[in-house]
């Protein structure tokens, strides 16, 4: 289905941004066009009215494509240079199963969006099962996620959880071990080689770390780094982690 929409007060516009937190928006020519060539369902193909080149046929399932005018774009992208192309594709579903996943990253208030995004991007480059989101952090579709992981948030299945306690409750459900990390050493260290598996590995967010509570009820995985580096960026944490994992256990 085809519509033309101009102005910022369509009122289907304004319906579809006033439910923005149930979409993804995927902005700019190459990435939507990525998009496009994989089998997936695009639920809205936003096109600029001043579009240069042709559209390449779908191999995604078009559900309604909008031809939109450039200030219709810049509102619904927040770009100062609106693109040529937009598609919005709704939040997956997702159960993560704890007994079939062999490693699941959980990311505790993790609040940086581009954090957030690295984590998303690194995970689908080493193949992780899955990440798990917990408290109160940046959400999957905010913009700045979108950018920084792009289409590895369709790669990487994902959950979100209220809280640590719900996370870790679904973990040990299904028989899988609980594991922190940490940039200070501390009693119950332990070498990635001897993790087993399945099992979670818990980041905190940003500034405080996970709870200190978690840090002495589970054992802890910590990067050998010097002392006068109060602690990593998160993002990149989980990336180095998410490498050696591969390296020792062939994830």
């Amino acid at each position: 289905m085809k519509t033309d929409i101009v102005s910022p007060d369509n009122p289907r516009l304004k319906e579809l941004l006033a439910a923005r937190e149930s979409w993804f928006f995927f902005a700019g020519d190459k990435l939507v066009r990525d998009l496009l060539a994989r089998s997936l369902r695009v639920d809205k193909l936003l096109v600029r009215t001043d579009l240069g080149a042709a559209l390449p046929l779908p191999r995604a399932e078009v559900g309604e494509h909008w031809r939109v005018s450039p200030r219709v774009m810049a509102k619904v992208s927040g770009m100062k240079s609106p693109p040529e192309l937009v598609a919005v594709l709704a939040l997956p579903e997702t159960r993560i199963d704890f007994r079939r996943c062999r490693v699941v990253f959980g990311l505790v208030g993790v609040q940086d969006p581009g954090n957030l995004g690295t984590v998303f991007r690194c995970a689908s480059a080493f193949n992780l099962p899955a990440l798990a989101l917990a408290g109160d952090g940046a959400r999957p579709n905010h913009p700045k996620v979108v950018r920084a992981a792009q289409t590895a948030l369709l790669d990487v299945p994902f959950q979100v959880f209220r809280g640590p306690d719900e996370l870790i409750a679904a973990a040990q459900g299904a028989a899988a071990r609980v594991y922190v990390t940490g940039s200070r050493s501390g009693g119950g260290q332990l070498d990635m080689a001897r993790i087993e598996f399945p099992c979670l590995l818990l980041f905190g967010g940003e500034g405080p770390g996970l709870d200190p509570r978690l840090l002495e009820r589970f054992p802890r995985i910590r990067l050998d780094q010097e002392q006068r580096i109060d602690s990593l960026n998160v993002g990149v944490s989980a990336c180095i982690l998410m490498h050696e994992l591969r390296r020792l256990h062939g994830l």
